[in-house]
């Protein structure tokens, strides 16, 4: 406006006396107050339509708003401000003026630096809509959306037999006495949680792949594995991928195991097997202090702990001697919630087939009472506050828990992958030069997919909610030629509030 004024004055005038210097601090402010009369006159063309009733125009035509500080000598421009509306572009870049300004002051303190000199009609909306939207700002202050919460799978509460449904994960390392280093191999039954603890002297496939063979061996082959996305589980999954499963299933029984991972950095996904993590390591503490064991010692203290663990409480204790006792993993492991031999007959193949009987009636009892004592007190917990509604083409921040926030990178959702109940609880997101699959919980909307209005375009892609191919055909702007045959260039506007092409750099 600075330079347009001065085009004007310049055409009135010879050409000796045009000016032809920078722009003074005079014709700032004079462009500034013809700015603030166009916004006025067009926004508040009669004063009594004004919602506040103090109103006057200046000497300058400039409507401003009348005090009760009026006696005092100070500022004019605090004594009787300059009214400015709220929904207008002056007013959102001067507030982005003097939040960048002023350190990207809170919404209180910039409130208090405009009040020097403007009177912004709904000023607090008004500032914290702006301060909103800016992006550095929002990287420091966005908070993760949490989910709703969501019922448990099929897997975890349907009729199986123990460890068909298993989760798998890693604990350690301990040291042992002649100074090795081994991991325990922690295998929990997703639906009675039972465990089964392994011992493996290496984090590589192939110890972990030995591991799994002793489970199998000891326990039973697991329909299902849940485990996270370590290499070892990733590696023993692509090996088993690898054989010829065709060939296998026509001359055995044997069916492929379902191999199902949990989105990368969520941990609370597999709470029901890190809860567990949790008491064996709490039992090893208590247990051996500051002692050193061997390799087989070791392996004979974990037999213990599973013992233990796989025989706590699953329902209400009750201290009436009538009662049943308590449902435990080892009566479904077992069948019986002692662990000596009964001798039995076969000499006669009836009493067999009776011991067989007994034998389903006890385990049907058990689940029969597991549904009723323990599945039905299950209840959901309730609803935490909403959470953020990601689209296609958000901006995210990623949160790396190694790194400090302001090294977090960016990224643009490209597709959201929702659950059974369609809710969305994982992201897939596209970083400078990689693809990631994170849960909400580790994605930080920044909230600025559009800026004024305008598409705010990474790497010359548009990060809108909507198809980016509608956007690019309906974006395509002709290219335009003068009458000289010259091509017209369309400039592009600055966003300086909102930079957000510095976040892939």
């Amino acid at each position: 406006m600075g330079w347009i004024l001065r085009f004007i004055n310049n055409s009135k005038v010879h050409v000796e006396e045009r000016e032809l210097s920078e722009l003074s601090s005079d014709d700032i402010e004079n462009a500034e107050r013809v700015l603030i009369r166009l916004v006025q006159d067009k926004m508040f063309p009669n004063l009594k339509s004004i919602p506040i009733v103090n109103v006057f125009k200046d000497n300058e035509g400039i409507i401003r708003v009348k005090t009760k500080i009026t006696e005092r000598k100070d500022d004019p421009n605090f004594i009787a401000p300059i009214l400015m509306p709220s929904k207008c572009l002056l007013t959102t870049r001067l507030i982005e003026y003097y939040h960048l300004k002023h350190c990207h002051a809170g919404v209180q303190i910039l409130m208090s630096i405009l009040r020097e000199k403007f009177w912004i009609m709904k000023t607090r909306k008004t500032v914290r809509e702006v301060v909103m939207k800016c992006v550095p700002c929002r990287r420091y202050s966005s908070n993760s959306p949490m989910s709703e919460p969501v019922s448990l799978p099929a897997d975890r509460v349907k009729d199986a037999n123990a460890f068909d449904i298993t989760g798998i994960d890693l604990a350690g390392p301990l040291f042992t006495r002649d100074g090795g280093k081994v991991w325990i191999v922690l295998y929990t039954c997703a639906i009675y949680r039972a465990i089964h603890l392994e011992l493996v002297s290496s984090l590589s496939t192939e110890c972990f792949m030995l591991s799994l063979r002793r489970f199998i061996a000891r326990r039973t082959r697991p329909e299902t594995i849940y485990t996270d996305n370590g290499t070892n589980f990733v590696g023993t999954n692509s090996e088993l991928k690898n054989l010829d499963w065709d060939k296998i299933m026509k001359e055995t029984d044997i069916k492929p195991i379902k191999w199902k991972f949990n989105p990368p950095t969520a941990a609370w996904w597999g709470g029901w097997w890190e809860r567990l993590v949790r008491v064996i390591k709490e039992l090893l503490k208590r247990t051996l202090g500051k002692a050193i064991l061997t390799y087989e010692e070791l392996l004979t203290v974990l037999c213990d702990c599973e013992a233990v663990v796989n025989s706590r409480p699953l329902t209400y204790v009750s201290e009436d001697p009538n009662d049943l006792i308590p449902l435990t993993p080892s009566l479904f492991l077992n069948g019986k919630s002692s662990y000596d031999t009964v001798d039995l007959d076969l000499s006669e193949f009836s009493k067999f087939q009776k011991r067989i009987k007994y034998r389903r009636k006890l385990i049907h009892d058990f689940r029969s009472r597991f549904r009723k004592e323990y599945l039905g007190q299950l209840r959901q917990k309730r609803p935490g506050k909403p959470g953020h509604d990601f689209k296609v083409g958000d901006v995210v921040m990623i949160e790396e828990p190694s790194k400090k926030r302001v090294y977090w990178p960016l990224g643009k959702v490209i597709s959201l992958l929702p659950g059974r109940d369609g809710k969305v609880r994982t992201l897939k997101l596209k970083c400078k030069n990689s693809e990631l699959i994170r849960p909400i919980q580790r994605v930080y909307p920044l909230e600025v997919p559009f800026i004024n209005n305008e598409i705010v375009k990474i790497d010359g892609v548009p990060t809108s909610s909507v198809n980016e191919d509608k956007l690019t055909s309906n974006a395509v702007i002709k290219n335009k030629v003068t009458r000289s045959g010259r091509l017209v260039k369309i400039p592009e506007r600055l966003g300086l509030f909102n930079e957000v092409l510095y976040a892939f750099e």
